[in-house]
This record gives structure tokens, sequence and C-alpha cells, in this order.
């Protein structure tokens, strides 16, 4: 095993990430109606309408002094000019005085329209009264201030102040909606950086820097549904070798982890393996089967034991109905081993000790000598025996089963397990260096452009060549 440096706490994993995003995706729901929530709160406590009285005005020229402002532009200047004296102090201090207040409480906005003689004319309050009020004050004290500059031309209002019958101001702000994605943006990164610190094993890389004990193969994830009729009728696959739809990379890496099997046995004589995991569902009996499976139809003869006592799944995997005595009844010695015999799987070389129902009180008699030397007498008339036992979160027993194999094999299901408990299972199954290596389950092939389009090996060759 292998000590986590500092700048291997984060484990990127595409599909990790992806599946954190979309399992999260109603954080990111709620981020962003809490961001609107929030918004629109603060504009409603903050908010302050305002009201606006408009009118429009335009520049005439007084009789007898036309031929000094026929052309357009000359027009124009003067309306840039009048809407200047609008906005001069003295307009409003006039306009306050003939309101008999004592300031000018609007905000007055005059401009010209570009290159014409019209003029807008605006006054804004908190309330509509006084912009209309105040308004009507500006036109009509504007003639004492514009008569002393131009005499020879006079303001007609084209378009009259009204009383505003609603604010002119909107209460949302202009940086809504950046707010609410910046909302949604910060939980997605939050979702995103949780998951690459979450200390998992996603991968063959991050296997290697965290457990970094023997890998005996990689099983990648399998569809759930091999056709659109299975998934029609939620008929979920069965995940077997055998199965006619299993894809090649499945049933391939089933024949890596047997073929390093024969090797123990041929070198060191191993023949019991018992597969286990850390915690349950992580594929332990899936991978029991198939690897079974997978050796027999290499010409070994093969007994496949189910002593997974806490939930029996291996008649139900396979689809085997029996009569046959529960394994768990011969192992306790309540039957007579010789009275029992294993149960032919189809026409195969593999063979089937089954529990039907769950033995709770198997912790009475598990650690009896009697329980190996049952298993020692299947394991003589067998080249291979696998065991499919319970996980080691389940019971405490467990060690005791492990004593009747030979070697263990842990089943890791990819960014499943916490690796301090996977860490804690390695060191309990190899003591006296009883383990054989792990399976990394459910696993996923590396994104690649060419890998999409499914022309890219590079990543089974890659894995092939570092591990054999």
């Amino acid at each position: 095993m292998k000590n986590k440096g500092v700048f291997e706490i984060f484990t990127f994993e595409w599909y990790s990430v992806l599946k954190d995003v979309l399992l999260n995706c109603w954080l990111l729901v709620l981020s962003a109606v809490i961001g609107f929530v929030s918004v629109y709160v603060y504009e409603q406590s903050t908010y302050e309408p305002v009201y606006t009285s408009s009118a429009t005005l335009m520049v005439q020229v007084k009789e007898g002094t036309y031929q000094a402002y026929t052309n357009l532009s000359a027009s124009s200047e003067m309306a840039v000019i009048f809407s200047e004296v609008f906005t001069q102090p003295s307009m409003k201090e006039k306009a306050a005085e003939y309101l008999e207040e004592d300031s000018f409480k609007g905000e007055l906005k005059a401009s010209a329209l570009t290159n014409t003689n019209i003029i807008n004319l605006s006054v804004s309050a908190d309330d509509p009264e006084t912009a209309y009020q105040e308004i009507n004050a500006v036109l009509t004290v504007y003639p004492e201030i514009s008569d002393t500059i131009f005499s020879n031309a006079v303001l007609d209002v084209v378009s009259a102040p009204e009383v505003p019958k609603a604010p002119s101001n909107s209460a949302a702000t202009p940086y809504e909606k950046q707010i609410v994605l910046g909302a949604v943006a910060a939980t997605l990164a939050i979702i995103v950086f949780i998951s690459l610190i979450r200390d998992t094993v996603k991968d063959e890389k991050s296997f290697e820097k965290k457990v970094g004990i023997n890998l005996l193969g990689t099983i990648l994830q399998e569809r759930d549904y091999y056709t659109l009729r299975d998934f029609i009728k939620h008929k979920k696959a069965k995940k077997l070798v055998t199965e006619a739809f299993a894809s090649f990379s499945f049933v391939e890496n089933y024949q890596k982890i047997a073929t390093k099997l024969e090797y123990l046995n041929q070198s060191k004589g191993d023949k019991i393996f018992l597969i286990t995991s850390v915690a349950a569902n992580e594929g332990k009996t899936t991978v029991s089967v198939n690897t079974a499976l997978t050796l027999a139809r290499r010409g070994n003869k093969v007994a496949l034991l189910d002593m997974d006592l806490m939930k029996p799944s291996i008649r139900k995997t396979l689809d085997v109905q029996t009569d046959n005595v529960d394994l768990a009844h011969v192992l306790s010695g309540e039957v007579s081993f010789d009275k029992y015999s294993l149960l032919p799987y189809k026409s195969s070389n593999l063979f089937l000790g089954l529990n039907k129902r769950r033995h709770g009180t198997f912790s009475d008699w598990i650690n009896r000598p009697s329980v190996k030397e049952t298993i020692d007498k299947i394991a003589k008339d067998y080249d291979f025996v696998i065991i499919d036992s319970m996980p080691l979160s389940v019971s405490a027993d467990l060690t005791a089963i492990a004593g009747v194999a030979d070697k263990s094999i842990l089943v890791i299901k990819a960014d499943y397990v916490k690796t301090g408990d996977i860490n804690d299972a390695v060191l309990l199954l190899n003591r006296k260096d009883k383990l054989a290596g792990c399976i990394l389950n459910d696993a996923h092939k590396e994104f690649t452009f060419f890998g999409q389009l499914g022309t890219d090996e590079t990543a089974y060759s890659n894995r092939y060549s570092k591990y054999h």
C-alpha cells in the first residue's frame, strides 16, 4: 500500500464527476431558486419607486425673425441651448417659488433630440403628484428666464404632461441574471470540488496511488439493458459472461482474471479462492459467478460455493431451481458430507453449492475445524473452488471464512467505498500473505475523443501491458 501525498488528494474521473453533477442537479435548481428569491427580496426591500411626468416642447421663431432661422441647423442649436437653460438651478428655484415650496424636490431633465428643434422635458419625484406639479411649474415660469435670453423665440408644448400612473423605474437589478447564474456556478463548483476530493478508488490510476496492492483485473461497467426491448420491459441484463450480448471487454477482462488464477494454481498450488468486498452492493457475487463460469469454460472443473450466509444470491444470479439441501447444513454438520453433492450447472464444468435461505446462526459453527475440513474435501475433486462470501462490513466472522481459503480476493466497486476502509480490509485479508489481490469492479473506460468513436484501443493496451 502507498501513502497519499499532498497533491494526490484530487482524483479526476470524468464519469464520477458527471454522475455527481447529475445526482445533485436538484442542488443546482435549488441554488438558482435561492439566488432568484434572494435578489427579489433584496430588490423589494431596497426599492424606492420613482414617478416621472414628461412633456414634449418645440422651439418656434417669433414673427419678423423668420429669415434669421430658416434652416433646421439653427433651430436644432436653439433647442440644445434651451434644454441647457431648463436644467439651470435658477429654473428650479423659480418653480419652487411658484409652488411656494422651500426647494425643488424632483429631478429635472431636459434633452434635445438630435438634429431637431424638439425638446423632451421630464421631472422625476418620489410621488406622482409632486412630479406633475413641478413639471407644470417649470412650464409656467420658464418664460421669465428664457425671454431674457432669446426674445425672438418661443416654446410650444406639443405634448402636455400628465399625472404618472406607475413608477418609471424598475425594481429589478441590472445584474439579476448574473447573480442567479453565479449562484448556480458556485454550487456546481462545490459539487465538482467535493467529487474531486472524495477519497475513493475511481479508476486504476487512483487504485495504484491509494491502495497499490496487486490488481488482478478491472471490470468495466456493463450495460443495464442489452436491447431496447429489455429497456421497455425493464428487464435488466444478468451481466454474465455466458450472455449473448455481453460485451467483448467484459468477457475478455474475466479471461485475464482467470489466467492469473490459473497461474497462482500452477505456481503456488492455490485452488480455493474466497471473494469478498468491503461493503454490500459492490458486485462480489457477480464477480464470483463470472470468475467461476470463465474458469469452467476454459476446461477447469470448478466448484462455486455460496457462503454469503447473510444474503445468499448465487441461486438467483444464475436462475437455478433446486431441492438440494442447503450448503450451510453440511458445513454446520447437520447433514453428513457423504449425503451431499454439488449441483451441476447446465452442461458445463461448473458445480454449485447453494443456500436457498439466510442462515443467521452461522456464527455458532463457522469457526469449527470441520468447516475447513468440508471445504478441503470438496476441493479434492475440483481444480478450483470459488467461494462467494459476506462483505467485511456485514460480519466480523469473515476472517474465519477466509481461513478456509488458500487466497482471498477483494472486490472494489469504483467510487464507492472510502480508501481508508479498503486499506483496512487489505491489511485484514493479507495476513500471512493470504490476499491474492483486488478486482476493480464497475469501472469506466477512460474518456478520449477517439474512444467515444470506438476507434481508440490505447486504454486496453496500456492496461494490459501495465498489469500483465
